[in-house]
């Protein structure tokens, strides 16, 4: 029999090392809408387990992010990739095409189907890694991944691109449904909660958390997660936001109520994972996902006004006063978010100067009340307040950012960025046994990917 040379050896030793230095099983869990001062609020009145198993025994830090939070899965993506906004690509759930001069979902994908649902949706347009591919990289084909999400956005960026398994519920039918995207197709114990009866009460607001705990739990045993030496991955979205929720803090009892019931889903949980893989074979990374932040009645009764402004009509101006520059043709293609989009088409065919339009577009929307500053694209790129939050390939010609206290508004008066604290308190949670860390007080979102890989 040939002997292995030394260093061969030694290589596999540094392999087998690494390959096998996560403990058998990583929980990630989401909570929407969970913020640092509302776990404090509730401190005294935390049941055993869940958050006060989690305040009393895990690492603690606050999550901060550089860019501007707006509220949709921006934090998500950031959290899960470990890159900013300018560089995953995702900004806003829902970004504007030139092509059609439409809104579109980042995630819409007409080349993949829905299982169980309508949507149509993938994680094509992200193009960097997530934990979950990193996870797949470092551990290999034998690891086992799976994500449960409350909705598509966020549950598809908990699974990334390799994922063996990810689901979400479906808003119309409360079903357990999901894509194409991923080749093994609906996992079996999807399709078993799918059959069973489901129950109801005040206390499972919104009722959706049990559903999402139950799930994750039959997955976990019947795919075998975490019980064999290949480290392998739990993903799982919760929320403690009521469904016409405005803020993401606790305003009275109903709040109390669901982030207690979150904690018991939490407590349940951990515990039945670490009965069933051991206590120092699992570990659980909690954070807080913001969705509202502050209210504007929340500003408002300290005496900080919250005004509104309307991209869609200050764009309908800024497009009447083009026409009486350059003559009777639409010269803007539409808006979105922050930015404007001018018609580059038509300027093209008349030979105009681009950038000379942008500066012209950017001097005049100054002027209206709320706009702090009105950047032409390629200057926008340089503000480091707005590039780091900004997606290039969606960026329009010209970027609005607004004075603080102002929010954006459309047509029918619903907010276009949810977060008025752009930078709300959301907590980090690290429970393990078997090697506790000790974490910064403040810990910047692009690090939790470095955090997972130890």
């Amino acid at each position: 029999m040939q002997k292995l040379k030394p260093y061969f050896l030694l290589l596999a030793l540094l392999t087998v090392q690494i390959l096998y230095s996560a403990p058998r099983l990583t929980v990630v869990v989401a909570v929407d809408g969970l913020r640092s001062d509302n776990v404090e609020y509730m401190r005294e009145y935390w049941l055993p387990g869940g958050l006060r198993t989690l305040q009393e025994e895990a690492s603690q830090a606050q999550i901060t992010y550089d860019f501007n939070v707006q509220g949709d899965d921006e934090t998500v993506a950031t959290l899960m990739t470990g890159v900013q906004p300018s560089t995953h690509g995702l900004s806003l759930n829902r970004c504007f095409s030139r092509k059609d001069r439409q809104v579109h979902s980042f995630f819409e994908d007409k080349d993949e189907q829905g299982i169980g649902t309508k949507e149509q949706v993938s994680l094509k347009n992200m193009n960097v890694p997530t934990v979950s591919d990193l996870f797949r990289l470092r551990y290999g084909k034998f690891t086992k991944i799976h994500a449960v999400g409350l909705q598509s956005s966020t549950a598809l960026l908990l699974a990334g691109h390799s994922a063996n398994g990810c689901c979400w519920l479906d808003n119309n039918t409360s079903k357990w449904v999901t894509t194409t995207f991923y080749t093994n197709g609906l996992p079996s114990a999807a399709d078993a909660e799918n059959m069973s009866v489901r129950k109801t009460d005040f206390y499972q607001m919104p009722k959706c958390n049990s559903m999402a705990v139950d799930l994750a739990l039959r997955i976990q045993q019947e795919e075998g997660l975490g019980m064999d030496d290949t480290p392998d991955l739990l993903l799982l979205q919760l929320s403690v936001v009521k469904e016409d929720a405005a803020t993401d803090c606790i305003q009275g009892k109903d709040e109390e109520d669901i982030h207690q019931a979150v904690n018991q889903y939490l407590g349940f949980l951990i515990e039945q994972l670490q009965k069933r893989v051991g206590k120092a074979n699992v570990q659980f990374v909690v954070t807080g996902i913001p969705r509202h932040g502050q209210s504007a009645e929340q500003m408002e009764r300290v005496g900080i006004p919250v005004r509104q402004f309307n991209l869609n009509r200050a764009t309908a101006l800024t497009s009447v006063y083009l026409m009486a520059i350059y003559g009777y043709e639409r010269w803007i293609d539409g808006c979105h978010g922050q930015s404007v989009y001018l018609n580059r088409t038509l300027i093209e065919e008349k030979g105009l100067d681009l950038q000379k339009m942008e500066r012209q577009v950017a001097d005049f929307l100054t002027d209206f009340d709320g706009v702090q500053a009105a950047y032409p694209r390629n200057e926008a790129l340089m503000v480091r307040e707005l590039t780091t939050g900004l997606a290039k390939a969606y960026i329009g010609d010209v970027v609005v950012s607004l004075l603080p206290s102002w929010r954006m508004m459309d047509d029918e008066e619903k907010e276009t960025d949810h977060v008025i604290d752009s930078q709300p308190d959301a907590p980090l949670y690290w429970l393990r046994y078997d090697k506790q860390p000790t974490l910064p007080v403040t810990f910047g979102a692009t690090r939790l990917v470095h955090l997972l890989q130890q």
